[in-house]
């Protein structure tokens, strides 16, 4: 467990890294999408980011690009459980989020696109090139098996501490 002196450092670096995603309008938008059970895509993609930050910082990676290709993994901006498409969720999403990425954000690094393509490795044929990509890959499925067992509000305080960072620096209102 952290002491709320190493979290306030971390999420103000994590907050650094990737606010401006945080605080887009099209970004907001994953909280209307049901990602696993309860849980929005949005509160999914923000766990997995910010622990893909940490991650990545212990290990020193490169800790804005991967936590930033974390955010945007499942910006796929649509409801899986209600519209379908030719080929399964699993493997349609990633290529989705890469292309809605780079509409909204501007072109990506070769190892972020990677990073959001291969996230879903080994289901998907994407193999990982990274030790970020390997991260990601790995948060995902951590920050997955919590939402799955109902465990994602352990992160509330860490996210309400997120949150209020975004807030302190006028990047997110009262109404997002």
């Amino acid at each position: 467990m952290m002491n709320s002196e190493k979290l306030q450092q971390t999420v103000v670096g994590y907050c650094d890294a990737v606010g401006d995603l945080l605080s887009s309008e099209v970004v907001q938008q994953m909280r209307q999408y049901p990602h696993h059970n309860t849980v929005s895509t949005f509160w999914h993609s923000v766990y997995v980011s910010y622990l893909t930050y940490r991650v990545c910082g212990g290990l020193h990676l490169q800790q804005r690009e991967a936590a930033r290709a974390a955010l945007l993994h499942d910006f796929y901006l649509y409801n899986w459980y209600v519209e379908k498409h030719g080929e399964y969720h699993i493997w349609y999403h990633p290529k989705t989020a890469v292309k809605n990425a780079e509409r909204y954000f501007g072109p990506l690094t070769e190892k972020q696109k990677n990073m959001i393509l291969s996230h879903m490795w080994p289901l998907f044929v994407e193999p990982p090139k990274s030790r970020e990509a390997y991260v990601l890959t790995f948060t995902d499925k951590i920050g997955a098996t919590r939402d799955l067992l109902g465990l994602s509000q352990r992160f509330s305080p860490t996210y309400a501490c997120i949150e209020s960072e975004l807030k302190r620096r006028g990047l997110l209102t009262e109404c997002q």
